[in-house]
């Protein structure tokens, strides 16, 4: 696994925007809160979308607030669900390992980017090589496509690709060998985890955006494909399991502007920004409005 540094993966969402869903106008004002609770007490929620990284956990162990988040929310009676870009596993296998952490949620109310595979690729994935540490589930899912390597004959022999995660790299070399191959051959690249990096045990990995995002500003347009937040198809999901909530009364929350505030905001939503994840140790609030991104409601944690 890779790791970046806040200021090189920040540079890289700003200059992502062209490859971005349009992003929406800004709430009339954006309000400083204690965390979740203080929204729900106004009344006008009647579901929430939760991120996972950052927002519940960061990979070892849940956050003790983030615990007492989600049993207020069961207290309340309120549904709530997880919409994450972890797709290295299937929904049911991240439902597991948030049980384990103390947070029960069924994988039915799990949404991620997987949960629009194969629907979302060319030709149904045909000849397509899945690149990631656990190709096989999503082979599996996909029939016609094939676990993938980085070499360089292999990635030339693929019809397209599936970018599911990055988490096998060691260094720049699977990166430059995908690059040089379809900089050679332009063919379909989807993209499954847009996100650019993510809080990690206390430090943030280099997701497959953060190699995806430049590399569609060097390929003709359209080759490169992202499902995932903050893209339409996961939100869409959402509302088919929860069809009783309107989308002016969910309420998503999340610790990044350019996938959770934009994700959530595009489709109706209200967004709480919280500031414990990928924005630490700043003011998260400025650094949303900074890039167009501000949210309804920002808080230090859930």
């Amino acid at each position: 696994m890779l790791f970046v540094s806040f200021e090189a993966a920040w540079a890289v969402y700003t200059a992502a925007r062209p490859f971005l869903p349009p992003f929406p106008a800004p709430p009339a004002a954006s309000q400083r809160v204690s965390g979740l609770a203080e929204v729900l007490d106004q009344g006008d929620v009647d579901l929430v979308v939760l991120d996972a990284y950052g927002v519940l956990h960061e990979g070892n162990g849940a956050f003790p607030w983030a615990l007492d988040a989600v049993a207020d929310l069961r207290a309340r009676g309120l549904p709530f669900c997880v919409v994450t870009n972890d797709v290295t596993h299937p929904p049911e296998d991240v439902a597991a390992r948030l049980a384990a952490l103390g947070f029960p949620v069924g994988a039915e109310a799990v949404v991620s980017g997987r949960s629009l595979l194969p629907a979302a690729l060319p030709n149904a994935g045909q000849g397509f090589a899945v690149l990631g540490s656990h190709p096989d589930a999503v082979v599996a899912r996909c029939p016609g496509s094939r676990p993938g390597t980085d070499a360089p004959a292999d990635l030339d022999d693929a019809a397209g690709f599936v970018l599911v995660d990055t988490n096998d790299w060691e260094d720049d070399g699977p990166a430059r060998r995908l690059a040089e191959s379809l900089e050679r051959r332009p063919r379909p690249l989807v993209v499954c985890n847009p996100d650019v990096t993510c809080p990690f045990r206390g430090r943030l990995s280099l997701e497959p955006g953060f190699f995806a995002f430049p590399l569609a500003a060097r390929l003709p347009a359209g080759y490169v494909r992202f499902v995932g937040k903050p893209w339409p198809g996961v939100y869409g999901l959402v509302r088919q399991r929860f069809p009783a909530a309107s989308p002016a009364r969910i309420l998503a929350v999340g610790d990044s502007p350019h996938t959770d505030v934009l994700g959530a905001r595009s489709q109706g939503m209200r967004a709480l920004l919280v500031g414990d994840g990928l924005l630490r140790g700043g003011d998260a609030l400025e650094r949303a409005i900074e890039v167009g991104l501000a949210p309804e409601y920002e808080a230090g944690r859930i």
